[in-house]
């Protein structure tokens, strides 16, 4: 039986956040160095405010149960290598994330021809990793809308996770301009300023107005952690 899209996000989300948790217990272990830790937890992140995002747009079907998961997160060395490899491609317009989608899994699902029907197919195909399709059709979104405020702010992630952090910052101001309320661009705005930046008192700024701007419930605890390494890097004494 084919997959639904909203089964393969579900199942995306549950991979990110059980792999959260694993990055806890293998620091405290011994067995993940604190740099380390630092990269890969803030990657899982961000990539899970995606799938999260994506999931709030679709929606749940009624009676239907979480399905069970079932991946596993991949060694470590692998996934550290991509997100070195991932951080060091400047110059490059566009790289695919780390996520793989299953062999013969459906790429959209069936989604409307609409603003919002390409959002949702935008920002699933992030999820998979299949970056430079997403930012096609961000950019499709902001020729035919130069206002669209989530075509802007995932269009920066993508900039930034490609190793263009100024043309990621110009996307993400433009975001934060037009729509100062909308969550996900003031993270995406402080993650390039706290790592590529070296800028964490900014990136302290932007991970509060996430906060305070009702963003995903779930991202809530995950952005507090990253908020309490950058008040630790800027000398801020936690609250």
């Amino acid at each position: 039986m084919t997959v639904s899209s909203r089964d393969e996000l579900e199942e995306e989300r549950d991979f990110l956040l059980a792999s959260l948790r694993e990055l806890e217990l293998e620091r405290d272990a011994g067995e993940l160095s604190a740099r380390d830790y630092q990269a890969l937890h803030d990657d899982y992140t961000a990539r899970a405010a995606v799938v999260l995002r994506a999931l709030e747009q679709r929606p749940a079907r009624p009676g239907r149960p979480r399905p069970e998961q079932v991946r596993t997160r991949r060694p470590l060395a692998i996934t550290i290598g991509v997100v070195l490899v991932i951080a060091a491609l400047t110059g490059a317009t566009v790289v695919m994330f780390s996520g793989q989608r299953r062999a013969g899994a459906p790429i959209t699902g069936s989604l409307p021809d609409t603003p919002s029907g390409k959002m949702q197919q935008a920002l699933q195909m992030e999820s998979e990793g299949k970056a430079a399709d997403a930012l096609k059709i961000y950019d499709d979104l902001l020729k035919a809308d130069p206002r669209n405020v989530q075509a802007l702010a995932y269009r920066g992630w993508l900039l930034k996770r490609a190793g263009l952090p100024d043309l990621a910052l110009a996307a993400l101001d433009q975001a934060v301009a037009i729509d100062p309320k909308f969550p996900d661009a003031h993270f995406f705005r402080g993650m390039v300023l706290y790592q590529d930046r070296n800028d964490p008192a900014g990136g302290v700024a932007e991970f509060r107005l996430f906060l305070s701007n009702n963003p995903p419930q779930e991202m809530v605890p995950l952005v507090e952690d990253v908020l309490k390494r950058a008040m630790a890097d800027a000398g801020q004494a936690a609250p």
